[in-house]
């Protein structure tokens, strides 16, 4: 393969010069060039001519197996050099490098590419300013962080992938390990697949409790907010790195909260790439994994963040462990939920609601949200149960019009913690405050009270 370089605009010899000392045959014609401007240092024949014209190109014998760049600072000084490369039989690609805004943004050959340099500068410094933010903000996390003996990485109660894997990027982020950083949780992992993530990833999620707090120097949380856990319990923290909407109600050193990404394990990706950690295997699969759960194979909620993290930690992961993890496994137990929910759903035009009264594990209830989204016509759905003495409620939504989380939060804060995106949203509130509130004893009456609070809640948003 044989490279052409017709340039008229020298100072933009250094943008290519890189690509011109790998090219096994590079000829460089200079088009009207002044005696001050010298590329007699290039590799390469190097040609001098006051101008181009469509009779003297036979003598470069270019052909279609070749590559011809254009520095142009006069693009239309090129037409005819373009017009007659083009026309032949086998034409060679061109590259045109333009460094102004006006002049021919494109040519009317599909082998011909316009590169704005202008533009693309401003991408790259765009990017870079992100990048220095990103790792201005990786440095106070970490300032914050030195010099404790302990740091306790806080998720939420039976804590997600997202959760799990954020923790895991910060154990990275920071050089620390189990020991003198784990993730924890107030409430053991239960669901399947989740426990299956940490088995194959041979990670460890320390279930604590509220008592053993005070024994760490330093608390974390990733993925939740102290707004999620009982009153007191987190007023202050020292780290709050989450995508869901900031709540209020606590005090953070540093706070990081941002509803424009899928996923907290996105939100870790970046910043283990602005701090040039090494992103080891483990940690890639555990992220990406993350992403996939949480914007459901970035099909829900997902920002060009998620999609940029989730294609460079793709050749990074361990595709056997993500598909062994992403594999859906039911307990025999459970699949009595699934009978329950179809045999108990109430439809009303594309909502869906599900009463599961009493279940062994709060898990199924967002697993069957999930499902819920797979009947018939349904856009939004509303899937409740009760899990020891807690009103469990899980909504799912696809209608775009629609924010659940924030329908979430007006229908149950007021009692427990409840919020979440506009796809897909939680509450946990005591029953026994719920009840109370609506003067109502028996969970019947609590399922009845429920579906008629959605029914008019949903009504109220389409009119």
């Amino acid at each position: 393969m044989k490279y052409f370089v017709f340039l008229d605009n020298f100072d933009l010899w250094p943008v290519i010069s890189g690509m011109a000392e790998s090219a096994d045959d590079l000829v460089i014609v200079k088009i009207g060039a002044p005696a001050e401007h010298n590329l007699e240092t290039a590799p390469g024949r190097i040609l001098s001519m006051p101008s181009i014209k469509a009779n003297t190109l036979k003598n470069f014998r270019i052909s279609g197996g070749d590559r011809v760049v254009i520095i142009a600072a006069d693009p239309e000084k090129f037409i005819e050099l373009i017009d007659t490369l083009s026309a032949a039989k086998a034409p060679p690609n061109i590259l045109v490098m333009r460094d102004k805004q006006s002049g021919i943004a494109s040519y009317n050959w599909p082998n011909v590419s316009v590169i704005n340099l202008p533009a693309i500068a401003k991408d790259r410094l765009c990017r870079e300013w992100r990048l220095i933010d990103i790792r201005l903000k990786a440095n106070k996390l970490k300032e914050i962080l030195s010099g404790a003996e302990n740091i306790l990485i806080m998720t939420q109660n039976n804590p997600d992938p997202d959760a799990i894997a954020s923790g895991l990027a910060l154990q990275a982020l920071l050089g620390r390990n189990r020991n003198t950083a784990p993730i924890a949780t107030l409430e053991k992992v239960t669901r399947n697949e989740n426990l299956a993530m940490i088995q194959l990833l041979k990670t460890n999620v320390k279930v604590i409790k509220p008592a053993q707090i005070a024994k760490f120097d330093r608390v974390v949380m990733v993925d939740v907010q102290p707004a999620v856990f009982a009153k007191g319990l987190f007023d202050k923290v020292d780290v709050v790195i989450d995508h869901h909407p900031c709540s209020s109600g606590y005090e953070a050193r540093f706070l990081d909260t941002n509803v424009s990404y899928g996923a907290t394990s996105t939100m870790m990706y970046e910043y283990l790439s602005a701090s040039g950690v090494k992103i080891s295997k483990r940690v890639a699969t555990a992220l990406l994994y993350g992403i996939i759960t949480d914007t459901m194979m970035l099909t829900r909620e997902s920002s060009n963040h998620d999609f940029e993290a989730f294609s460079r930690l793709w050749p990074l992961a361990n595709h056997h462990l993500l598909n062994s993890m992403s594999r859906s496994r039911l307990d025999p137990d459970e699949l009595g939920y699934f009978v329950k929910a179809i045999n108990n759903r109430r439809v009303t035009g594309e909502f869906l609601y599900i009463w599961l009264g009493r279940v062994k594990k709060e898990d199924i209830i967002p697993r069957l949200a999930d499902f819920s989204l797979q009947i018939g016509d349904t856009r939004v759905s509303a899937v409740c149960g009760v899990h020891r003495d807690n009103l469990v409620v899980s909504i799912r939504n696809i209608i775009a019009d629609i924010d659940i989380g924030k329908l979430s939060g007006t229908m149950f804060s007021r009692w427990g913690s409840a919020g979440g995106h506009s796809s897909m949203a939680k509450a946990v509130v005591p029953v026994e405050k719920f009840q109370k509130a609506y003067s109502i004893r028996s969970l019947k009456q609590v399922d009845i009270t429920l579906h008629k609070m959605f029914e008019e809640a949903i009504a109220a948003i389409n009119r």
